[in-house]
Formats: C-alpha cells, structure tokens, sequence
C-alpha cells in the first residue's frame, strides 16, 4: 500500500510539472486554441504604473497613422487636428487612463530574442508616455501579434526584452484612429418647445424639380372656435399644402436627433470631398432655428462588404455627411436621413379642409359643364335646432348630413402643383360659407373646393381658393354628381369611392 502511495504522489507532482509547462506553452502557441484553454492561476505582471496625472502626452502610431493626445490641464486632453467641442471628452479620459498603467496577463518570455515570433517585426502598434516636467523618463512600449486563445496581445517595453500579454481591452487604446476621438453627436441642443422656434425647414435634392420647403404656420387662435389647420407646418413650395405633423416630424426635428456612425475625415481637402460626393452634394437638408441657419449636406452611400469575398455588397449602410461650419465628414446611418428620400407626398396631410358643419352658413354647389348652380342653406347650432334647405326647399336634415360627410371626405392623395390646362374638364366645386368671417381657415370667411379631370391618369385634380393643390381619385369626382342626385331625389348617398 505503502508503494502504490508513492507512486500516486508521484503522478500528482508530475501532472503538477506537466501543467505549468502547459501553461507556458498556451502562451507563446499561435492565435488557434480557444479561451477554455487560458490558464487560470494568476501569473499578471506589471509592465509599469503611473498616475494619470503625471502624463503630459500619449503619442500612438499604427495602421491607420499616428496622432498624440496632449494635456490641456487638470484632467483635460486633446488632440491639435480635434477641435475641443467636437471632441468625445470621456475617450480621451478612458485612453489616458488605460494607458498610465499597464499591468499584463503575464510575462510570456523572459529576455525574449526572437521578436518575429512574437510579431514585433511588423508591430500593430506602438505608444509612447511623456511625463510632465520629465520627471520620468519617456516609455515606449511595442504591440506584436494577437494571441486569440489566450485572448491578448503581445507587448514588450523598448530597452527591455521582457515579452508580456496584454487583455486587449487594456490597450485598445493604441488600436484607435485618431477619428475615434471625435464626438458623433450633440451637434445640435435639444428642441426647447417653449423658447425655440423652427420657422423653416428646406430639403434640397437632385431627384426633385422643386425644393420642398416646409414653412410654420401661426399657432393656432383659441378665440376662433372653427379653425380647420390642425397641423404646424405648410409645404409652401408646394402650393402651401399641408404637411402631417406626425409624419413630417422626422424631417423637421431629424437634426436635432442627428447621431454619425463613424467619423471618415478631418479638414477634407478638394479629392476626399470629391470622393465622398460632397464637392456637389446630391441632397442639402437645413431648418431656420431662432433666425439660424443649420445645414447638412449628403454625400455618396456608403456600402457593405461582403465578410468572405471583401467585395462591396449592395446594402447602404451610411452617407457620408457635413454640417456647415464643422470641417469633419461624417458617416451617418440612412435611417438618420430622411431628407434623402422623403416626398411632398410622403408628408401630405390628408384632410386638408373639415369644417363643422354648424359654423357653415351655406354651401354653394356647381355640377358639370353646364356649372348647374344650387344652394344648400343651413341653420342652427346643433343636431337638434339644426335646419336644412336646398335650393329654397327643405331638405331631410339626415340626407344632408351624409351628403356634408361625403363633402369632408375629398383628401388629398397626392400633391399637384402644375397649371391647369384646357384638357382638365372642370367636374364639380363647393364653397363654404362661414357665419362668421373670422371663422374662415384662410381668413376670408369662404373656403372654395373645385375637382377638375386629369387627362395622365384616373384622377381628379383639386384646386382649394384658386391654387392647383392636390390629386384625389377621379371616382370621387364621378360619384359627387350622383350623390348630389341622391341628396335631391332622397335616394342613397354612397361614402365609399
């Protein structure tokens, strides 16, 4: 019993031997094996250790170039190309931080001489700390390769030989652009609602004839009681339609919620500008805030790769973006930029006139070529006094009513802006009348509706107090006279078209 002991404590100590040398060799094997594999016992080593404060500069080269990252006082850095506001405060913090002092996973090579094995031929990466007043000397440490199974990199300090392995996440630091550094929002304070005001919003593209310019309108009145703007803004470079507050929300208040995705250049100069398709944007998008102006300009798309082939796919990730005033080009993601492909259309507020029916003194009606005139007078404030008569006569104060619906629902579909020519045959108008002038939504006291054909397509074109405004489909124009007949005769008045 006694010998087959000895021999078990034997093994122990020699699967004891046989572990650590496995653990030597985990960390110099190549960048294969798995993080299960990474030896737990605690082997960290302290390449060096400052405070933070005693940094004045940390100067990094690798792939993408070099950069230094200078004091600028008590816990404030900068780099020269970044200007201070446009600059992410807290990345200069963490670099500073990280970099002060450096502590390894552990010392991989004592007085190590092959520095091809461990990359440092063809480094990653190299930094350098100077100190404030030269109170220490200057430290330079080198990045090698990557060691994936023990997830880190290799990292030795010039004038020694010592190899370590770093965490990547303690010098992700030195693997940055200097790009990296430059903040990619907060290019505009928030919307105040009580003290801001956005009086114009313009969006310029090449696929567009026209400007679509989006103007505010005057709040609304509480002493008129039958306004029938329920909406903030007007497309004035469309015939002053009216744009859906909810749906035009993004392209008026988008730049106050601008985010980039990346940074792609500092003081571009004439070819990236070109490259990035800013020399000539293809789309402009800027608001008048408070009597300012804030523009954007859009650039070429931004496309995927393709992991395997390396090839660009045909995904649109970002536009490459600059803000009048700040000589940085931006990436911003495509679902940030509405203005790149939004519409009038897009925008359009659909029931663009709904007055009450009880602050309508009459509506004058006209029907076909032949402009048969009629006259619908109304009565009362309510359901109950409300009285109805049509051309003289009284009229079912039901069929009205369902008649008046119909009037309501005319919407616009589409906006239209183009003359009208001889070919668009006039269909039907009607005209409110209000009791009260101040009642009226242009402030005349009369709004006039009037359904012309179109000869494109199967539509009607609307025009609302003299302006070519909108396209509804032609059925509504169609089924308006029968339902004017139905309102005569007392037969059904039909609401769908």
């Amino acid at each position: 019993m006694k010998k087959n002991g000895k021999i078990l404590i034997a093994s122990a100590a020699g699967i004891v031997v046989l572990g650590g040398a496995a653990a030597a060799l985990l960390l110099t094997m190549p960048a294969t094996e798995t993080e299960s594999d990474i030896p737990t016992e605690d082997t960290s080593a302290t390449v060096y250790s400052y405070d933070t404060d005693e940094v004045s500069k940390l100067t990094v080269k690798n792939a993408d170039g070099e950069y230094a990252i200078n004091r600028l006082g008590v816990e404030k850095w900068g780099i020269d190309d970044i200007k201070e506001e446009y600059a992410n405060s807290s990345f200069y913090s963490s670099a500073m931080k990280t970099a002060a002092a450096l502590t390894a996973d552990a010392v991989v090579e004592q007085d190590g001489s092959d520095i091809s094995k461990y990359g440092f031929d063809n480094p990653t990466a190299t930094f350098t700390l100077d100190f404030k007043d030269g109170a220490h000397d200057s430290i330079t440490c080198t990045v090698g390769s990557e060691n994936e199974g023990a997830g880190g990199w290799y990292l030795k300090k010039e004038g020694g030989d010592d190899i370590y392995l770093v965490k990547e996440s303690d010098i992700s630091f030195c693997m940055r652009n200097k790009l990296d550094f430059v903040s990619l929002s907060g290019f505009i304070e928030a919307f105040d609602e009580e003290n801001d005001v956005l009086s114009r919003v313009r969006v310029s593209r090449k696929d567009m004839d026209t400007d679509l310019v989006l103007d505010k309108l005057p709040d609304k009145d509480p002493d008129r009681e039958n306004t029938n703007i329920y909406v903030g803004y007007t497309m004035s470079s469309h015939n002053n339609t009216l744009a859906d507050d909810e749906k035009a929300n993004d392209v008026l208040f988008g730049l106050f919620n601008l985010a980039a995705s990346s940074a792609a250049a500092i003081s571009p100069d004439s070819e990236q500008l070109k490259e990035y398709g800013l020399d000539d944007p293809f789309c402009s998008a800027s608001m008048v805030l408070n009597d300012e102006v804030v523009k954007l300009d859009i650039g070429n798309a931004v496309y995927g790769v393709n992991e395997e082939t390396g090839k660009a796919t045909d995904e649109i990730t970002g536009y490459y973006g600059m803000l009048h005033g700040r000589d940085i080009v931006y990436i911003f993601p495509p679902d940030t930029l509405p203005w790149v492909t939004v519409t009038p259309d897009d925008i359009l507020y659909k029931q663009f006139l709904t007055p009450y029916i009880y602050y309508v003194d009459k509506v004058n009606i006209v029907i076909g070529e032949d402009k048969t005139e009629h006259v619908l007078d109304i009565e009362g404030d309510d359901t109950e006094t409300g009285k109805f008569t049509l051309d003289g006569e009284e009229a079912n104060g039901l069929q009205v009513k369902t008649f008046y619906q119909y009037l309501l629902s005319c919407y616009a579909e589409k906006t239209y802006i183009d003359d009208l020519t001889d070919d668009n045959k006039f269909i039907a108008s009607f005209e409110y009348i209000y009791r009260d002038k101040a009642d009226g939504t242009e402030g005349t006291g009369v709004d006039k509706v009037e359904l012309y054909e179109s000869e494109n397509d199967r539509t009607c074109i609307i025009v609302v107090n003299g302006q070519v405004r909108y396209k509804v489909r032609r059925m509504y124009g169609e089924r308006f006279a029968s339902n004017f007949n139905a309102l005569e005769t007392g037969g059904d008045i039909m609401l769908e078209y």
